[in-house]
Formats: structure tokens, sequence, C-alpha cells
């Protein structure tokens, strides 16, 4: 018998994002409603950001742009693994 345990949870559930540096594996915890991405870690200097970060093409949408975004993110980790990871924070709620 196989049992499968999933966690569904929404964005209003994320209680923070901490971007860790693939290099020296620091984090930097941050609030979602305040999400500042430094071009470079902190700590070793390794770079995060290659570019001009405003200039993307977003659709109107910012739900669309999230979902796009997982996809391209996941693509692009496949590829080079980026700088940095993205991880989000919840709260673990149990049910009595």
């Amino acid at each position: 018998m196989t049992f499968e345990h999933r966690i569904v949870v929404g964005l209003d559930d994320i209680k923070a994002v901490s971007i860790e540096c693939n290099q020296c594996h620091t984090r930097l915890t941050m609030s979602p409603d305040s999400i500042r991405i430094p071009p470079h870690c902190q700590q070793c200097d390794s770079v995060w950001i290659v570019g001009d970060p405003t200039n993307y093409t977003a659709v109107t949408m910012p739900q669309l742009n999230f979902v796009n975004a997982i996809s391209q993110i996941r693509k692009q980790l496949e590829k080079n693994g980026g700088g940095f990871r993205i991880l989000l924070e919840f709260d673990e709620k149990v049910a009595t």
C-alpha cells in the first residue's frame, strides 16, 4: 500500500522568502512583501544577478508572471544552477 502526503499552501501562507547562496550557503531571509535581492552574495561576493534586473518582459497579470517564472527558474536550474536558491518558509499547521 502506498501513502502520499501533500502540502497545499496559498501565497498568503508564505511567511518568509530566503535566498541561499550556491557557493557559501549563506542565507538572506526577507518578508514576502519586501523582497530585495542584492546583485551578489554579501558573504562571498558570488554574483547573483547578471544584467539589468529592470530590463525584463512581463505580462499584465502578476499571477501569470509568477507561474511563468516558476517554469523558467526550473529550466535555468537544470542548465547551470544559477547563483542562489529560493526557499519559501511556511508555518506548520497541525490539524486537531
